[in-house]
């Protein structure tokens, strides 16, 4: 079975105040050596879990993983070298996959046409841009570095590089973000025709600094009924213009989903690497899903990358309960019979009579729908998705 690998790059040039992802201040040049370096080392070190006959606890039997993923954090900080030593570590490891996907996160602000052909010609296919709006008085209040001109030239840099396979992210949901500058930065993102985008509501997370000001009275959460506003125009636009709405919050042209995001809504494996990352991969000996994460702390990751975190196995029930919770966020929603197929239990013999009662009151009103072959959430459920999801936890 194939696998895929995120790798977590920390540094930031400045942080976002509604950011919640493991960041830290890029000091200067010469920490991206040592992580680069303390990555590789993690990456090799990871080897002996997949070595016939070996003496560890756990064994993982794969193919080489068909996606690769650079998070961040500002991914596009590093330099091509660094990501050409960290792809090598990983093939060198794992071996290589000839029809992969290498997705790098990019801010619209650190990247130009040479970092870009440098990134493609390390094997990178798909660029993430963090545009997040088209609006530069909402890219300020989200305390983005980079402006609308900036996204622009870098969108078109990423295409004059060679990429075909370009993803834009977008935030809505935001205090003074009307309608109609909502609708325009959609505009602006189906003008340059990316293959992939994104759509993300304003999320309040803990122990950022946009919570902090909501808690002092300094901010206002978006009426949700404007929010659900805006998130079913963007639907309707996206639709309009060729894209398929494959998950919640994320658009594709035909065959341009995200592979690498798949493999966590179907629950597939993946292995983490860096501060803060996790890991989900099936143990061959026991046939169940084994969890392991790395502290969110730069400075232990640099003394020790090979240390993990090991959480308990995933039992078969988490393992069906995390898989019904991420699934239902697809729009093609479960198959019963690969369900069945997987975990050995009938999807709703697993469950029970009164969740079925309950998820069919949410038929009754068009939020969710359910037929022989499978079950899965509307557009207006996915409006109401957590309380929907909430039935199986």
């Amino acid at each position: 079975m194939s696998f895929g690998v995120y790798v977590h790059v920390p540094f930031c040039k400045s942080k976002c105040p509604y950011c919640d992802f493991y960041s830290v201040f890029m000091r200067d040049a010469e920490i991206k050596e040592k992580y680069t370096d303390a990555l590789v080392s993690e990456i090799r070190a990871f080897a002996k879990y997949f070595t016939p006959g070996n003496d560890t606890e756990h064994r993982f039997i794969k193919e080489a993983p068909d996606s690769i993923y650079f998070g961040g954090g500002t991914p596009s900080l590093l330099e091509p070298i660094r990501i050409r030593e960290i792809m090598k570590a990983l093939d060198d490891t794992f071996g290589r996959e000839r029809d992969r996907e290498v997705t790098l996160e990019a801010n619209p602000g650190t990247v130009d046409r040479d970092l870009l052909k440098g990134m493609r010609a390390m094997g990178v296919n798909r660029l993430s841009l963090g545009v997040q709006s088209f609006d530069d008085e909402i890219l300020k209040k989200l305390g983005r570095t980079h402006r609308t001109v900036d996204s622009i030239r870098a969108f078109e840099d990423a295409r004059a590089a060679g990429f075909k396979n370009i993803s834009i992210d977008l935030i809505f949901g935001i205090e003074g973000q009307t309608r109609e500058i909502w609708e325009e930065s959609l505009k602006k993102a189906l003008e340059l025709e990316p293959e992939h985008i994104s759509l993300y509501s304003l999320e309040f997370m803990e122990g950022t600094v946009f919570t902090r000001r909501l808690q002092e009275g300094k901010m206002k959460e978006t009426d949700p009924e404007e929010d659900r506003a805006m998130y079913e125009r963007a639907v309707e636009l996206l639709k309009e213009a060729g894209y398929e709405h494959y998950e919640i919050s994320n658009f594709a042209k035909p065959s341009y989903e995200s592979r690498h995001n798949l493999k966590y809504w179907n629950l597939d494996d993946y292995a983490g690497f860096g501060p803060g990352a996790h890991s989900y991969m099936t143990d061959e000996t026991t046939g169940q899903g084994q969890r392991y994460y790395h502290l969110p702390d730069l400075e232990a990751y640099l003394k020790k990358p090979s240390k993990v975190e090991m959480m308990e196995p995933n039992g078969y029930a988490d393992d069906m309960t995390e898989f019904t919770i991420t699934a239902l966020r697809l729009s093609r929603g479960i198959d019963k019979i690969e369900f069945c197929e997987r975990f050995g239990q009938d999807f709703w013999e697993f469950y029970g009579d009164l969740a079925h009662l309950q998820f069919k009151s949410f038929m009754d009103t068009g939020h969710a729908w359910e037929s022989e072959e499978g079950i899965g959430l509307t557009l207006k459920g996915f409006n109401v998705s957590n309380q929907i999801l909430s039935i199986f936890v």
